[in-house]
């Protein structure tokens, strides 16, 4: 798939469910939250909305924090002991979410056996 088409497939992925088309989940980038933990608990569902495709196969650890605006990727890739981090200011959830898969499902990088 070409990058226009993966990035037309998460805006798709992001708008089922019932939503309007013009009402779609997205990261909360503010860094700021009502309860400890609302926005890592959101913004990790998130993610995990395209866990099936193996993203988490390619790494031992991955996660996301924002701090005003800023989203910064943590990761540490499969059998490395590496933590890196990318951040991603002026990104919105659909750019953000296909740098993931840049990280992982498209890359090279070796990938964990599930069975």
């Amino acid at each position: 798939m070409s990058k226009p088409e993966v990035m037309d497939f998460i805006r798709r992925k992001l708008t089922k469910d019932g939503r309007p088309v013009d009402e779609h989940l997205r990261f909360e980038m503010s860094g700021y939250e009502d309860y400890t933990g609302e926005t890592t608990v959101n913004n990790l569902s998130l993610i995990n909305t395209f866990a099936y495709l193996g993203i988490y196969d390619y790494t031992d650890f991955l996660t996301i924090d924002f701090y005003k605006g800023t989203g910064t990727v943590y990761l540490s890739w499969f059998g490395t002991n590496e933590l890196v981090e990318y951040d991603y200011s002026g990104y919105g959830t659909t750019e953000i979410i296909y740098e993931i898969f840049s990280l992982t499902i498209l890359s090279n990088r070796r990938v964990r056996r599930r069975n």
